[in-house]
Formats: structure tokens, C-alpha cells, sequence
């Protein structure tokens, strides 16, 4: 289960296994967004969102993680990141 999400810059490439969050459309920016997880047993991730940072949140109580960027709003699931 994730416990903490934090935007940071963009990492070095193999610093953290990476996820790709993206959205086919003509309407993109080339900005993204690097949103560092941290799992309940402390290992670290990193997601890409397409667009540029906006802000990263836990919902504990819906069990969610939300992603806002300038073109998308992310919705993800605590215990898989999906």
C-alpha cells in the first residue's frame, strides 16, 4: 500500500523503478509531472504524468491517490498505484 506521494524533478534514469502515466491526445503539452511513492515497507517508486506539476494527495479515507497536472486529473488505487 502507498503511504506517502511527493512531486519531485525528474530523476536519474535507474534512480527508482518508473511507471508511465499518459493519455493519447492531440491537446498535450510536452510537460510532465514526477511523482515519487513510497510503499508501507518504505521502497520508492516513481510515476510520469503527462502535463506539467500541479499537486499529489492521498484520500485514507477513499483509499485513492490523486494526481493533478495542467492537462489531466489522475486518479490511482493506494494498495496497486494503478
Amino acid at each position: 500500500m502507498i503511504i506517502e506521494v511527493e512531486i519531485i524533478n525528474q530523476p536519474y534514469s535507474g534512480e527508482y523503478a518508473e511507471r508511465i502515466y499518459d493519455n493519447e491526445g492531440v491537446w498535450n503539452s510536452q510537460g510532465w509531472t514526477f511523482v515519487k511513492f513510497t510503499n508501507e515497507d518504505y521502497s520508492e517508486w516513481c510515476g510520469q504524468f503527462r502535463g506539467f506539476p500541479g499537486k499529489a494527495v492521498i484520500s485514507t479515507i477513499n483509499n485513492i491517490i490523486l494526481v493533478l497536472t495542467s492537462d489531466y486529473l489522475y486518479q490511482l488505487e493506494t494498495e496497486t498505484g494503478i
